[in-house]
């Protein structure tokens, strides 16, 4: 491989799949369209060009059916639907069709119309260049795509005993393209690649706290406001909030130092999430803040979750780089009630974590009822 291509993390891998068959998709089509106009425009140009013009049943117009059957194939599959076929395997058909089509008449006119045939040698030309480019999936696409027609084609200049030579200053300009070709498609694969990588890494770093890898507040708001009017809508969807904050923190980050309670930072966001449903929201909230959504779930349940959280930290010791330390944690549990602004539910949580912390620590307390008024919209 001429250039080190990014690594794409494991979990992007389906994406980058979702990904690399849209860009087919768009280079299929695209590709047909090209195809068929430089094809029409040969096909119609023989007088300005200078080339007797073929009979309908000869063989320079029949090598041109499987190219126009894959184009027809390729269109029919982007604008109708059928066939459903993959957009790699319109690529390799039209591909192939065209490198065998180029590569016959190419023999065509060097045995029998050498009048034209530095014309079929630009053909050749803009083919192989065109052909690289669509070798999408680096050398194996470039293979199957052009490496076995030109086996093909070496093959029967073998056994017709055409002397090298005698090639070689009509084939030298058309594999120079292959390698400019091939360069210019590995360097776009690769952009292709770090293009993919970028956009999720960047709406990654716009929506995630970089210490625990929990949601940031600026990606969870649009969530609680989601699910608050969703939950307004209908009474069947309760919703909870827990917010959550260490216990004694400022002392870790004294006694051990910042990375020291960064581990630990990570260690809770790690215990948290464990406790939590897939549907369930986790972000930090600030500073060693952690808060929870959980969407159609009664206050008892919240209850419970809180519980199950503090116990996770409670029960079990944090190993750091100095050693097993203990750490608790205290909550306070909040329902959703008809509030107007997340503001005011998450208060209700904050008030209740307070009564948590003056209480003693290492507890959830549940908020007492809103007055607020449930509103439709």
């Amino acid at each position: 491989m001429l250039f080190t291509q990014p690594d794409i993390p494991r979990e992007w891998q389906p994406a980058y799949r979702d990904y690399r068959q849209r860009l087919e998709a768009l280079l299929a089509i695209l590709g047909a369209w090209l195809i068929l106009f430089t094809m029409l425009a040969y096909q119609l140009s023989y007088s300005i060009r200078g080339v007797s013009t073929p009979g309908i049943w000869s063989l320079e117009y029949l090598v041109r059916i499987p190219v126009y059957a894959s184009l027809l194939m390729t269109f029919l599959s982007h604008y109708a639907g059928w066939p459903r076929w993959q957009p790699k395997i319109l690529i390799r058909a039209m591909s192939m069709s065209l490198m065998g089509m180029i590569l016959i008449l190419f023999v065509i006119y060097f045995y029998w119309k050498r009048e034209g045939l530095h014309q079929i040698t630009d053909g050749l030309m803009i083919s192989l260049f065109g052909v690289t480019l669509m070798s999408t999936r680096g050398f194996r696409d470039w293979m199957i795509q052009i490496g076995v027609p030109l086996a093909l084609f070496a093959g029967a200049a073998f056994y017709l005993r055409v002397p090298l030579s005698d090639l070689m200053p009509f084939l030298f300009g058309p594999m120079i393209m292959v390698i400019i070709g091939f360069l210019t498609s590995e360097a776009l694969r690769n952009l292709s690649i770090n293009q993919f990588l970028t956009t999720p890494s960047l709406r990654q770093l716009a929506t995630t706290d970089q210490l625990t890898g929990l949601m940031n507040r600026h990606a969870f708001l649009p969530l609680i406001r989601h699910e608050m009017n969703r939950s307004r809508r209908s009474k069947r969807y309760p919703l909870s909030v827990i917010l959550a904050d260490l216990d004694h923190f400022k002392h870790i980050n004294d006694q051990y130092g910042h990375d020291v309670g960064d581990q630990v930072l990570r260690e809770t966001a790690v215990r948290v999430t464990a406790s939590l449903r897939q549907q369930d929201v986790v972000c930090r909230w600030g500073g060693e803040e952690i808060l929870i959504m959980l969407p159609e779930t009664t206050v008892e349940n919240a209850m419970t979750v809180a519980d199950k959280i503090r116990r996770a930290l409670a029960d079990t010791p944090i190993p750091t780089d100095r050693g097993l330390i203990r750490q608790t944690i205290s909550l306070g549990v909040a329902r959703f009630h008809g509030e107007q602004h997340p503001e005011n539910l998450i208060k209700r949580a904050d008030e209740a974590l307070y009564q948590a912390k003056d209480t003693g620590r290492n507890r959830a307390i549940l908020a007492p009822a809103s007055k607020a008024v449930t509103t439709s919209d």
